[in-house]
């Protein structure tokens, strides 16, 4: 399908967006096709998108709408839509190893504008290159100044407002980990408040964004800075009232906003966990004084984040108390699964994204941010995610997701079906309720729980570490997921050559396949050493294991692939070197197979192991792949 338009019948910002989409989308300057025609109103809210066998008109209240609306253009559609938030965001991780390339941030921005979103927030801990900052963003894929202005031109060309998501606090463990930085270093985390050389690194990093990007927001972060003024700092001056810490350090940074005439927003989440003895966010009893709600710094912006609740009534709670605060306008972060999963989650994001979609409009919040993250080395496979927000979009647009509308927009938009790629959200283990063993339902309740796919990729194949823990849940956890696995698998198996235009469908087969054979591998490898089957465990030490070491090398080369398709080199290393590690554990598999079976040993420690399981759920490659602390 061609969709041409007439420049002389259109304003500057929508031949601007036209162009710009055109570069990737037959949308054309002219020509023959389905003609283009725009009707601009005055309500901010509306869509209507009107095909007939001429050409599509479409009404809209803002850019936004107009690009959303070229999206129902493009996959042949009608729309009635009220686009009721005035900023529409997505965030994007770029400070736990993938750093997009400029080529592929373009990418996802025409995608983004399609779906109606008209913010994109670059989250950059150090990525990105200070003048004579040699270790700030060293080796880590650091943006220079005129990779952004690319970025920032797409943007603008599209509408979209590109913001700069920084730390000016705490997260700053890429840079303190250097020697370059003990002097303005608290703790592992922490910058070393009220220093002044603290703020002269501030205020070159303020400065960078402010000269390479046109938007005046800015993201300062200072989020989970819970050991603040606990190291250094109270060795130097003594221990100090963390809320009074805060608020000065807050100010100093706004006023050097305010010098560069930045619009400061700020993670809300320390107010609330200085507030009680636990450090909790999501107290609802928190105690925050009247005279540090007062002293505050008005120009920043609170954000508050939750990407775990799934009940309407406590996001209301926790916006009433952001209000409180005398902070308004508050602006929501809710999140689109990508953390700590090899693939984009759906039945996370939809049950926690539609409660909070539901209590920002009923407590009059006009701006969401959905947070991309990339926790423990970032290695989704991000482009996934475009399903999850195309779901978002449509919930919020419509009140209320339609599939079969989904399933003919995404394929509009991206030439792949929305349905396959939510495929591979199945790929995390299911715990029913009902299947619970007793000791997890007097924990957990009757609750269904979905243990993470990712932790049993790096689970050691000797040690079982999250082998133990999961059966803790259900004794058949590992038998009950190979059919959900194959089923995957088969699903995705016949589009594994061609379906490239969102997440990488054969990466998803690759997940699917490595999982099952680790489970296959182990299952068989527990019983054969059981019985002492030298047969068995024969087959395991030569063929098995040889199967393994494939898989996990093709897997390899599938993640690598996705990864140059969108991020810079720097970072790759982080998995490359897991999954290096991996290889080398099935190799001492096999080796020790042989010894037994030789009689040069008597046993296999590790698999005689019969821990009294917790039952974690631990979200970290260190913490799984080895009892060793020191990795």
């Amino acid at each position: 399908m061609q969709l041409v338009y007439d420049p002389s019948q259109l304003s500057p910002d929508l031949i601007a967006l036209l162009r710009e989409l055109g570069q990737e989308f037959p949308i054309h300057d002219g020509g023959s096709g389905l003609k283009l025609s725009f009707e601009k109103v005055e309500d901010e809210e509306r869509l209507s998108v009107q095909p007939s066998p001429q050409g599509v008109h479409i009404i809209y209240g803002k850019l936004a709408g107009a690009a959303r609306g070229l999206g129902y253009a493009l996959s042949g559609s009608a729309a009635e839509e009220r686009l009721d938030f005035r900023t529409y965001a997505v965030l994007f991780d770029c400070s736990r190893n993938p750093v997009l390339t400029v080529k592929h941030a373009q990418h996802w921005l025409r995608r983004l504008a399609l779906l109606g979103y008209n913010m994109m927030m670059l989250y950059t801990k150090d990525a990105y290159q200070l003048p004579g900052e040699t270790y700030f963003g060293y080796m880590r894929g650091a943006y220079g100044m005129d990779e952004i202005k690319q970025m920032d031109a797409v943007a603008q060309n599209l509408g979209i407002e590109m913001i700069a998501s920084i730390q000016a606090l705490g997260h700053l463990e890429p840079v303190l980990r250097w020697p370059a930085y003990a002097e303005v270093k608290d703790t592992d985390n922490v910058i070393l408040v009220d220093h002044e050389k603290s703020y002269e690194l501030i205020g070159k990093m303020l400065q960078f964004w402010s000269d390479a990007l046109s938007s005046r927001r800015i993201h300062i972060g200072m989020d989970e800075t819970h050991d603040l003024g606990r190291g250094r700092f109270q060795d130097l001056y003594g221990k100090q009232e963390a809320f009074d810490l805060y608020n000065r350090h807050l100010r100093r940074v706004c006023d050097i906003c305010n010098d560069l005439q930045l619009k400061p927003m700020v993670w809300s989440d320390m107010y609330f966990r200085l507030g009680n003895k636990d450090l909790s966010y999501y107290d609802t009893n928190t105690v925050i004084p009247p005279e540090v709600k007062a002293a505050i710094a008005p120009e920043a912006q609170l954000v508050y984040w939750d990407y775990y609740h799934r009940d309407e009534e406590f996001y209301r709670k926790m916006l009433q108390l952001h209000s409180d605060l005398g902070k308004q306008p508050v602006v929501m972060a809710s999140g689109i699964w990508t953390w700590v999963k090899l693939w984009y989650d759906h039945a996370i994001t939809t049950a926690t994204v539609r409660p909070c979609l539901q209590a920002c409009r009923k407590e009059g919040v006009e701006e969401i941010i959905y947070t991309m993250w990339g926790d423990d080395g970032g290695y989704c496979e991000f482009d996934s995610a475009f399903a999850g927000l195309a779901w978002a979009a449509d919930e919020a647009f419509n009140r209320g997701s339609d599939e079969e509308r989904l399933e003919k927009f995404f394929q509009g938009i991206f030439g792949t079906s929305y349905r396959r790629q939510l495929v591979a959200s199945d790929l995390n283990l299911v715990v029913p309720g009902e299947g619970l063993s007793d000791k997890m339902r007097q924990r957990h309740g009757a609750v269904p729980q979905r243990l993470n796919a990712a932790m049993a990729l790096w689970d050691d194949p000797l040690m079982g570490i999250v082998w133990h823990e999961y059966k803790a849940y259900n004794d058949q956890v590992w038998e009950n997921h190979l059919p959900v696995l194959q089923n995957i698998m088969d699903e995705l198996n016949p589009y594994r050559s061609s379906d490239w235009n969102a997440g990488h469908i054969d990466h998803a087969w690759q997940c699917a396949n490595l999982l099952k054979l680790k489970i296959e591998y182990r299952l068989q490898l527990l019983e054969a050493y059981k019985k002492r089957d030298h047969r068995s465990l024969e087959a395991l030490a030569q063929a098995k294991t040889d199967g393994m070491l494939a898989a996990i090398e093709a897997f390899c080369q599938s993640f690598r692939r996705q990864w140059l398709r969108s991020f810079k080199y720097d970072g790759m290393e982080v998995m490359q070197i897991k999954m290096g590690g991996l290889k080398e554990r099935y190799r001492e598999c096999r080796q020790r197979i042989k010894e037994l079976i030789e009689g040069k040993i008597e046993n296999i420690p590790e698999l005689e192991a019969e821990p009294d399981a917790f039952g974690g759920q631990e979200t970290r490659y260190r913490m799984v792949a080895t009892a060793s602390w020191f990795i």
